[in-house]
Parts: C-alpha cells; sequence; structure tokens
C-alpha cells in the first residue's frame, strides 16, 4: 500500500503531500486522541484501527488546508484516488511512529505539550503572550476541542523526537561535507565546434506537398481553442473615472495641498560594461575578472568610444546595445551600483565596481536632476486621481443599483443605459484567461465560461480593483486555423529540420575526422572554429551553448582532453562536437567561508536519509489491511 503510494507521488501530488504534512505539524493533526470506538475501520496497522472518524476528518482538514494555500487545486484532484491514498499514507506513518515510540519508552511530556502550544504564533496576543482567547477560538475554527488538541500536539511531539533519535547517529563529518562542496562547487570549460541549422538553411528546399502533409498530421498544434466574448458593466474607480466632472479649480487646490508630493525624481541614462564572476567562483577566476576589469577601465578613461568597449567587452545582456542601461531613477539598481552611478557627473567614467554580478565600470550619459512637476505637468495625473476619488465614492451604490436591475430580469446594456454608463465588449477569448485577465477567482471564471449566449451571471463578480456585471455574448468553437496563415510557421518548423539533420551529418563528419586515423591533421584543419566555453558546474546550463544535462556530465566524467564520444544535439538544434578544455576545483577560500553551512546542510540531508530509511523499513514489515478500500477510489 504504501509503496502504491510513494510511486503516485508526483507533479501536483508531491505538493499536496507537502501541504499536508504542513498542515500536520502546525496544528497537529494526528487523530489518535479522539474517542472513535464503534466507527468503521478504515484500516489497520500491526492491529492497530484507524477508523473513518480519523480519515475523514485528516482529509478535511487537509483539503481545507490546501484551497487556501493553492486556490487553483479543482475538486477533482482533492476527490483523486492519489490525494486520498496520501492522505491515509500519512496516517499509517503516524501510527507507525507512534508504535515505535511506545516501544521505545519515548512520550512528550506535558510541560513539552504546554512550552511548545504557547510558542505557537497564532495563539499569541499583540505583546506576544499566550492568549486562551486566540487559543480556543483557532481551535474552534479547525473544530478542535482543546483535549483533542494538545493530545495531538503531544502526539507530533513524540513523533519528531522519535524522528531526532533515529536521526541523531548520522552526524557528517568535515571530509564527508568537503567532498560534497567540492562536487557541486566544481566547474568546468569545454572545446567546441557547433554546426548550426540556419548555416544549412539555404541548402533546404520545402515543397508544398511536404508543408500540406505536416498540416494535415499536425491539426492539433494550429487549434483555435473555444473562445468566449463577453459583455461586461466594470464598476472600478478607473473604469467610473470617466464619467465624473473634475474642473480646474479643484485640480488647483488639490495641487496647492499636496505641491510636496509632485515630485520628479533625479534620472541618470548611463551605460555599463559588465565583466560576469561570482563570489563562490575560484581564486584565480576572480583575479582574471579583475585584471580584465581594470584593462577596460584603462581604455574607458583614456577615451576609448565606450559603446564599443562594451559591445566588444561586456558580459552583460545590455551589451548588444553599447552597454545602454536607458534612463533608470535610485531603487532600480543594485545598491553598490547605484551609489557609483548617481556619484558620477555628465560624461564621467566610474572606476570598477563590484556587485554580486561581478565587476562593472559606469559611464553616465546624462542626467535629471529631481523637481517638483508644475501644475501644467501635473495637471492630467491629478484629473484622473480626483476622478477615481469620485467614482470611488459612487461606485457602491451605483452596483448596488445595478444588481437590482439585474436581478429584475434587465439585460446589460439596458441597464448601463438608465444608469447613465456603457457596456464593454471583449473581443473573444479563451475561456482559460477570464481569471488572468480580468483578476476573477477561479470558481468566477469557470461559472462566466458555462454561461449559455445571452444569459447574465447573477452577481457581480469581483475583479481587480472592484466588480462589475457580466454577460456571455457568443460561444465561439473550436477551430484550426488556415493553412494559408500557418505556411510559414510550417516552412520555417521544416526547414530547421531539415537544417538540423544536416547540422547533425555534418557534425557527424567532423567527429569522425578529429577522432580518426588522421586526427591530427583535423585538429589543423578545423582549428579556426573551435570555440571555449564560459565555466559552468553540474547542472547543464553551458554559456551560449545553453541547457544540455549530458554534454555537462561528459564533460565532468572525462578522464582526459580527447573528443568526447558523441556528438549532442542542443536545445535549438544544434549539433556539438567537444572536448573537456579544463575542470576547476571548487575554491578553497569558499570552502573556509561556507564550512558551517555545508555541515549542517549535509548533516541535515543525512539526518533525513536516516528517517527515510527508518520509515521505509518500518513500512515493509509492517502489516497494513486496508479495510475499505472503497473509500480510497
Amino acid at each position: 500500500m504504501l509503496e502504491i503510494m510513494r510511486n503516485n507521488a508526483s507533479g501536483w501530488i508531491v505538493k499536496i503531500l507537502f501541504a499536508v504534512i504542513i498542515f500536520i505539524f502546525v496544528f497537529a493533526f494526528g487523530m489518535s486522541g479522539l474517542n472513535s470506538s464503534g466507527d468503521p475501520t478504515v484500516a489497520t496497522v500491526n492491529g492497530q484501527a484507524i477508523t473513518r472518524a480519523e480519515y475523514e476528518r485528516m482529509y478535511e482538514r487537509a483539503s481545507e488546508n490546501l484551497r487556501r494555500s493553492n486556490p487553483d487545486v479543482s475538486s477533482a484532484q482533492l476527490r483523486s484516488p492519489q490525494f486520498k491514498q496520501l492522505v491515509l499514507g500519512q496516517l499509517i506513518s503516524e501510527k507507525l511512529l507512534l508504535d515505535q515510540a511506545d516501544k521505545l519508552g519515548i512520550r512528550a511530556s506535558d510541560k513539552e505539550v504546554a512550552a511548545g502550544i504557547a510558542s505557537v504564533a497564532a495563539f499569541k496576543d499583540a505583546n506576544g503572550n499566550f492568549d486562551k482567547q486566540r487559543y480556543q477560538a483557532a481551535l474552534r475554527e479547525i473544530r478542535m476541542t482543546p483535549a483533542e488538541f494538545e493530545e495531538s500536539y503531544r502526539n507530533d511531539l513524540t513523533m519528531q523526537r522519535v524522528k531526532d533519535a533515529v536521526g541523531a547517529p548520522a552526524d557528517v563529518s568535515e571530509p564527508q561535507a568537503r567532498q560534497i562542496f567540492n562536487w557541486i562547487g566544481e566547474q568546468a570549460r569545454i572545446d567546441y565546434i557547433e554546426v548550426l541549422p540556419v548555416d544549412f538553411r539555404k541548402d533546404v528546399k520545402v515543397g508544398e506537398a511536404e508543408i500540406e502533409a505536416y498540416y494535415k498530421a499536425n491539426q492539433d498544434r494550429f487549434q483555435i481553442p473555444a473562445q468566449v466574448t463577453l459583455r461586461t458593466l466594470a464598476f472600478t474607480p478607473a473604469n467610473l473615472a470617466k464619467y465624473q466632472t473634475v474642473t480646474d479649480d479643484e485640480i488647483a487646490k488639490y495641487y496647492a495641498a499636496n505641491k510636496d508630493g509632485m515630485q520628479v525624481p533625479e534620472q541618470i541614462h548611463a551605460r555599463h560594461i559588465l565583466v560576469a564572476v561570482k563570489d563562490s567562483d575560484s581564486e584565480a577566476a576572480q583575479k582574471k575578472a579583475k585584471e580584465r576589469i581594470e584593462k577596460i577601465y584603462k581604455e574607458a578613461k583614456a577615451g576609448a568610444d565606450f559603446a564599443k568597449l562594451a559591445k566588444d567587452n561586456s558580459d552583460g545582456p545590455s551589451a548588444p546595445n553599447g552597454g545602454d542601461l536607458g534612463w533608470f531613477g535610485k531603487g532600480a539598481m543594485v545598491p553598490a551600483f547605484e551609489t557609483a552611478a548617481f556619484a558620477l557627473k555628465k560624461g564621467e567614467v566610474s572606476e570598477p565596481v563590484k556587485t554580486q554580478f561581478g565587476w562593472h565600470v559606469i559611464k553616465v550619459e546624462d542626467k535629471k536632476e529631481g523637481a517638483t512637476k508644475t501644475l501644467e505637468e501635473a495637471k492630467d495625473e491629478i484629473r484622473t486621481r480626483l476622478a477615481e476619488e469620485k467614482a470611488s465614492d459612487k461606485a457602491n451604490d451605483l452596483l448596488d443599483q445595478a444588481t437590482d436591475r439585474l436581478v429584475s430580469g434587465m439585460a446589460l446594456a439596458d441597464i448601463a443605459s438608465e444608469l447613465g454608463l456603457k457596456t464593454v465588449t471583449t473581443d473573444p477569448m479563451p475561456a482559460q484567461y477570464l481569471a488572468q485577465t480580468f483578476g476573477m477567482s477561479a470558481d468566477a471564471a469557470k461559472a462566466v465560461a458555462g454561461l449559455t449566449p445571452g444569459e447574465a451571471y447573477k452577481s457581480p463578480v469581483a475583479v481587480n480593483g472592484g466588480y462589475m456585471l457580466v454577460e456571455k455574448v457568443e460561444d465561439t468553437p473550436p477551430s484550426v486555423m488556415a493553412l494559408d496563415l500557418v505556411r510559414q510557421t510550417i516552412v520555417n518548423t521544416l526547414q530547421d529540420q531539415k537544417g538540423a539533420e544536416l547540422a547533425q551529418n555534418e557534425a557527424d563528419k567532423i567527429h569522425a575526422a578529429l577522432t580518426g586515423p588522421d586526427a591530427e591533421a583535423a585538429a589543423k584543419r578545423y582549428a579556426s572554429r573551435i570555440k571555449t566555453t564560459k565555466a559552468f558546474n553540474r547542472q547543464g546550463n553551458i554559456p551560449v551553448l545553453g541547457e544540455s544535462q549530458p554534454l555537462a556530465k561528459a564533460a565532468f566524467n572525462a578522464k582526459n582532453k580527447d573528443w568526447f564520444k558523441l556528438v549532442y544535439v542542443m536545445p535549438g538544434g544544434g549539433a556539438v562536437v567537444a572536448r573537456l578544455n579544463e575542470r576547476i576545483p571548487a575554491s578553497d577560500a569558499s570552502w573556509k567561508e561556507q564550512k558551517q553551512f555545508w555541515l549542517d546542510q549535509a548533516g541535515q540531508n543525512y539526518r533525513r536519509e536516516a528517517v527515510a530509511a527508518f520509515m521505509d523499513d518500518l513500512s515493509k514489515n509492517a502489516k497494513v489491511e486496508i479495510a475499505r478500500p472503497d473509500i480510497l477510489k
């Protein structure tokens, strides 16, 4: 049974399990303290019964908690066999742990229970003291008596003490922690030749028959989903503002009273050059980066074209634009960068500045001093603000009037006309975008999507900024885009596919030459095409080439600098022939700084593994019988 549950624990199920466990930890949902005599038995664990009352109470509260933490979870997911099995699995684990606690003579004392409950933040008053009334109110909300909760809390503490006892021997030594640190912190660089599909586009021909065949075989890719068209009447300050009258005199008075708040902050227009390096990089890499930025700084100070320097040298995403960062104010950049940039005068270049991203050289192209907006400059902003304030005062009254008319059967357009407002008819949109577009809840979006054309939703729907009334205008069934609309997409796809095949063939040819009997001659022939990556770690995100776990694995497994045995296909369809350039050990300096962290992390991981193995052993040797499998379907 537990094996099945573990096998089903994937995707959203894992998230649900975490939510269940967290809820149990905070509110101690162990149900062993309930008086459940006479309840039908759902399962037995080594002869101990899990009653239906225990199971249903756990299931109900876990479901409630999950809905609060994840409003998008569906009723179908909560009713699924996987979720029900996970809830029962948690109860089985509790029974096994409490049984072990009895055998080991472990039991949380009254003093520990009282101290633990008193430390729960939800039970404290504003001064941080335990508040009995808050405690009782919180228990009423989760439908538990103090006796039930305290016994459940005792069970939770007891189970934790068993886990602590099991995990205690799993201490980690410094060499073990250093081994983990070295493995994670090691980096590599590779030499490579990349063959791209785009290089073969001129050689690729796509015929009309191929286009039509691809279109027919991939209809699902060109599907237009079912769409809905709505008529809406919004009662939000932003929507109702246009119906309000704001006089010039009101604007002038507001400006006079709030002039100090009409500030235009200081701004600068800057460029920068970034030499990327992390604090966790090796000392050699840190030194190399510092030397590189110093060289760039000297060139910039000597009057070199800063934009060209940035294009040629910057590691930042703004490099293609000459390092241009545009206009920005204070608070937009990291503190060290901001301090240096705002200290410069127009045209000045900063000395190298270190941030978490690496080393920067900054040039200020222009500056705008902070100033107070004139009345003329602030007029439109003030008019909008005052109109929304007036609209906000009227929104609830207008909404009540509109709702009364809606309930009486009036059409939305007629309601809007009587109230001096206007409806808005949306463009057709997929139903799944309703919640995101309007800011309505998932349940409301589902209800609105389910309306029949001409039908109005019978109550106001909460949306961003207020409420709105909704009427469905039309349902548009799903359809397939016409071939002419997707022809170029198909042509591009087929060209990419054929180009990728040709790139693979060319890469195979290069690989065969570099690893064949005339490898030395081939190496000279292809020398100009060999490039070297920047350092990367085992996660497989290789600079310039993209993410490839197989290629990263080959680099870290390489015993020499021979060309790898395989040609690797990259995410963009390119084919790569590669070899190890160097492996860069994790930094000794970083280890000294982070040693305690890695000791703690490794210790926690080892303890978790020990507890997991212990629970696995308990479950394998337990006699678990499911008396009511129908409940789990």
